[in-house]
């Protein structure tokens, strides 16, 4: 794949790249109006792209600061986004400080959370309509949500960053705002809904290798099948070929683990037992409810 596939604001000389701020929009297909919606309605699925920035990593002790949450109506069978809705943004006081370190990467201050609260009820509301939450880190996002919002735990998550196969495409990252970038356009990054709403535009743009949107991709990978592929009793020095393959170690079971899509099941189990058990497959394969998918163990 030539590097043009990959840069949307390159010059034809190739000399140079232009790149424009993001301005709120979606990719919509022209053809869609209020009279195709109602004639459509049994195809179109009710979304939400989400983020939340917050006061660290650790969703047990570190807290939320601010959410940003956009509706969108997609088309199930083409993955073309077809309509913005309701957007939600709210800063909320973590009952803590906020670190140096995290007010320069967001912007959010001390100051600017003190005594703001996220209406849950709302983001509540918008949990109820959604058959689908998206977010680009949606193991992140999903654990702090989960302690928050009991509904959570119950809705289909998908993750822009692992559902769309970026690097068959061309790119090198999946980093956000990298991607934004190859695309041809740059927002005001590490605000919650800033990056929500250039990610539904990122979704909704048509992949170089198919002219399909990528949203396309990821409601299919959303809803296939998965397995958690449990490494149990693995040989000490087989630690370092587990991580490279993608597997984390869990220090509470004390197993090395990474979930896959069912269809993956067979040629993960034969390589564990060439590579990690020496012949005799010692493993274990659990499913993946659908709403359990990013859920933190």
């Amino acid at each position: 794949m030539g590097l043009k596939f990959r840069w949307l604001g390159m010059a034809p000389d190739g000399k140079t790249i232009t790149l424009r701020r993001y301005g709120g929009e979606v990719n919509v297909p022209t053809y869609v109006d209020a009279n195709w919606l109602e004639a459509n309605a049994a195809e179109i699925g009710i979304g939400i792209g989400l983020d939340v920035e917050t006061t660290g990593l650790r969703p047990g002790e570190d807290q939320i600061i601010e959410i940003g949450l956009q509706e969108f109506r997609f088309h199930r069978n083409t993955g073309e986004m077809v309509s913005l809705d309701g957007a939600y943004a709210a800063l909320q006081d973590p009952g803590m400080e906020i670190s140096p370190g995290i007010e320069r990467l967001t912007g959010i201050t001390n100051d600017a959370v003190r005594d703001q609260q996220i209406d849950w009820g709302k983001v509540q509301e918008y949990f109820e309509r959604a058959e689908m939450v998206v977010a680009h880190n949606a193991g992140f996002d999903r654990a702090f949500l989960d302690r928050a919002l009991p509904l959570s735990r119950e809705k289909l998550w998908a993750c822009s960053c692992s559902q769309v196969d970026w690097h068959s495409k061309g790119f090198n990252t999946r980093k956000l705002e990298v991607l934004n970038i190859y695309h041809g356009f740059f927002t005001d990054s590490h605000r919650a809904l800033h990056d929500v709403e250039a990610l539904l535009y990122l979704l909704s743009l048509p992949a170089p290798d198919s002219d399909v949107p990528y949203l396309k991709e990821l409601l299919e990978n959303a809803v296939k099948p998965r397995v958690n592929v449990i490494a149990a009793n693995s040989p000490y020095e087989t630690k370092d070929i587990l991580r490279q393959r993608g597997y984390r170690w869990d220090p509470q079971r004390r197993y090395w683990s990474k979930a896959i899509y069912q269809e993956e099941e067979a040629s993960e189990k034969e390589w564990l037992t060439n590579r990690v058990y020496g012949g005799r497959f010692a493993g274990k394969m659990e499913s993946i409810p659908l709403t359990d998918n990013f859920k933190m163990q």
